[in-house]
């Protein structure tokens, strides 16, 4: 149950997990810790919780702080997918953000983003032909980057015993690319 700042929180005598903050990764871990069987207490000094999931408005302008689009969830046997589906129970629907998902204007240019990687090599090449060997380098290298971040993520989650053995190893191949820039 979300509380609303202006009321007197219901607190319980005890907690199994008190978690602090109400972002993304705070809201998760406690709704996946509830779903477990545990009672949980979340705890946010901003008036509302989500973190980086909120928008705030300026002159007639909107900006969203933090995530942009998500990936993967259209796949059904994504692990992305598999696990909004078992924190939601399925319930969480996804919008489908059109053939172009964004769009770059460079004074009087203008380039679309599109969907689907294929389709985005083509889109990126037929505005920049000469390139074309080295936009499919780096959309190669995205996703190398992205295979080897899964271990370096489970190095994370793994038991301090287990990482001091292995976490080395599966971090290892993730370094190649962490520190390397766009250029």
């Amino acid at each position: 149950m979300i509380q609303s700042y202006k009321q007197k929180p219901r607190l319980q005598e005890t907690y199994d997990t008190i978690i602090i903050g109400s972002g993304m990764g705070g809201l998760t871990t406690a709704a996946i810790l509830s779903k477990e069987g545990q009672k949980v207490l979340v705890l946010e000094r901003h008036y509302t919780a989500g973190g980086f999931t909120h928008i705030f408005k300026r002159k007639g302008y909107e900006w969203d702080v933090g995530i942009h689009y998500i990936g993967e969830v259209q796949r059904e046997n994504s692990m992305l997918k598999k696990l909004f589906d078992y924190v939601t129970d399925g319930e969480l629907k996804w919008a489908d953000m059109g053939e172009v998902y964004d769009r770059i204007i460079i004074g009087d240019q203008h380039f679309d983003l599109v969907k689907g990687v294929k389709n985005f090599k083509n889109q990126m090449i037929s505005y920049f032909p000469e390139e074309e060997k080295a936009i499919n380098k780096y959309v190669d290298l995205v996703f190398m980057a992205v295979k080897t971040s899964k271990n370096y993520y489970i190095s994370k989650a793994i038991s301090p015993f287990w990482n001091n053995l292995l976490g080395w190893f599966l971090r290892k191949p993730f370094y190649k690319f962490a520190d390397k820039t766009t250029y």
